[in-house]
């Protein structure tokens, strides 16, 4: 019996461990989809970028949908009068987005040919001690190589990770807030 238990539990690891974690699903930008099941690649690597911020760090925040709110008039009591204008709030759902960083690349380890030395690349980050950065500034963050496919044109298209592929660095984070001042 007990043999039995140990290869039932033998059997259910190697299980569990080939349905580990896969690769992500593709998405799209774009109302249409890829086929169910395609899957995107992922780079693993964290990447060190070191260089000079060489314009004003940008963020993102959007408004997604319309504001919603209410307003309130003056308030009346009998014959005593009304007290109070008329008031109100209004706020919508909001998303922030990432920060982006030009930086002329000085280093890249590992070394990668979205950030070659001596060019400038746009880098995303998630850390809002970028926002910050100033022109001049030289700095190292520990980024992410990460996969972005572009949008499918048409319901259930068929996937081809090299053809739609547009790889960027993304959710960069500063690498210590130490920073030089050129």
């Amino acid at each position: 019996m007990r043999k039995i238990i140990l290869i039932i539990g033998l059997l259910l690891a190697l299980l569990l461990t080939a349905c580990g974690p896969s690769n992500p699903e593709a998405d799209s930008d774009s109302s249409q989809s890829y086929k169910s099941g395609s899957k995107i690649p992922v780079d693993e690597n964290v990447y060190v970028i070191t260089g000079e911020v060489i314009g004003p760090v940008n963020d993102v925040t959007r408004q997604v949908e319309p504001s919603k709110g209410s307003l309130s008039g003056p308030s009346c009591y009998g014959s005593s009068g009304c007290y109070g204008g008329t008031t109100g709030s209004f706020t919508g759902p909001i998303e922030a987005g990432k920060g982006f960083v030009r930086l002329r690349i000085q280093s890249a380890k590992p070394s990668t040919d979205l950030a070659p030395t001596g060019d400038v690349t746009i880098l995303k980050t998630s850390d809002t001690k970028v926002t910050a950065l100033l022109p001049g500034d030289v700095v190292s963050l520990k980024c992410r190589r990460q996969y972005e496919n572009v949008a499918a044109v048409k319901d259930n298209e068929s996937f081809n990770a090299d053809e739609v592929a547009a790889w960027e660095l993304d959710y960069c984070r500063l690498a210590t807030p130490v920073i030089q001042v050129k």
